[in-house]
């Protein structure tokens, strides 16, 4: 065994934890606990316990009153949703949905802006009362399926569904980010031939005199199609995958694999896979055998390395314009 003077290991950086700590800090202020104190002190006792007595079983209010709970911690009414739409995710995250799963894979996505603005547009006020009874329909299921309830019972299970909210949106915070610095560097490369440029686009006219869209969006990441008299010919699908740590490589491999067969399907030639996380190629082609180009992130984006050259020298190939002859940067 070495001795422990010569060990060492690398340090490790909680810059992640310290960014969730604040945000969590705003959510709360926004979401739970202290969100509900604040609304509920402003509202007619009367009016919330009239609701909570029409709307919510007695079994189930009764139940929750004897671990000395009043009934809105778990059950929302239109009062309470009335006087902070906001509340809505507190209910969500009580119950356990995502904000994918909540709003993109039900009924309930025209109930997004509440959560998201604090907004209750008039067509969302007439369906309080059916949203309401659906969400109590879950809660009174959940008062009966846990042996015991405090408001710590109640905070927990509102982080487990906030920590994956807050990795995903972190996620395509490092998602958007890396789009945002290789969208700049095919700018540069393409500069003396965009004749127009949009936020999420630009069209090049190439040497023989025909357009060519590069179109920034989701699925692929860019969409490289060249305009022809007959119509469009799709060339390059390229998938971008921004985050640094290797132990999610492949889930992100696994997602650029899937893009690319989509991508394959719709007439594509060329499928280019951009990693930040560094990985070996024969590892990489194992998991995203449809990609034809591999780059690494961090390399393409370094003035005067080789791989930023080939990226340039393919680009401006499928491109069809003339690749700078100025070097590898």
């Amino acid at each position: 065994m070495e001795p422990e003077e010569r060990v060492s290991f690398p340090a490790l950086d909680p810059a992640l934890q310290i960014s969730f700590h604040y945000r969590l800090q705003l959510i709360s202020d926004m979401l739970l606990r202290n969100a509900l104190s604040r609304t509920v002190d402003a509202l007619d006792l009367a009016v919330l316990d009239r609701e909570l007595r029409e709307f919510v079983a007695q079994p189930a209010l009764k139940r929750l009153a004897s671990f000395g709970l009043r009934g809105e911690v778990l059950f929302p009414v239109p009062a309470v949703l009335s006087a902070n739409p906001f509340l809505l995710g507190y209910y969500r995250l009580l119950y356990g949905f995502s904000q994918k799963e909540f709003y993109s894979k039900g009924p309930f996505g025209r109930f997004k802006r509440l959560e998201e603005k604090g907004e209750l547009p008039q067509a969302q006020e007439d369906l309080l009362v059916p949203l309401c009874r659906s969400l109590i329909t879950a809660a009174e299921q959940l008062v009966t399926g846990l042996d015991q309830w405090t408001l710590r019972t109640i905070r927990d299970l509102q982080l487990l569904t906030l920590g994956p909210q807050l990795r995903g949106s972190e996620n395509t915070r490092i998602g958007q980010t890396a789009t945002r610095e290789i969208f700049g560097l095919i700018r540069e490369i393409v500069a003396p031939y965009a004749v127009e440029q949009t936020r999420n686009s630009l069209l090049v006219r190439n040497d023989a005199g025909r357009t060519v869209l590069i179109a920034f969006s989701s699925d692929p990441d860019i969409a490289i199609t060249e305009s022809l008299g007959s119509g469009s010919r799709p060339l390059v699908s390229i998938e971008i995958k921004g985050g640094g740590d290797v132990s999610n490589v492949h889930n992100r491999l696994g997602e650029a694999e899937k893009s690319h067969r989509k991508a394959r399907n719709r007439g594509f030639v060329e499928f280019w896979t951009i990693l930040r996380a560094k990985v070996s190629r024969q590892a990489a082609r194992r998991e995203s055998p449809t990609t034809t180009h591999f780059f690494g992130m961090d390399a393409i984006l370094r003035p005067g390395a080789p791989e930023r050259a080939r990226f340039r020298d393919l680009l401006c190939s499928t491109l069809s314009i003339r690749s700078e002859s100025r070097g590898p940067g």
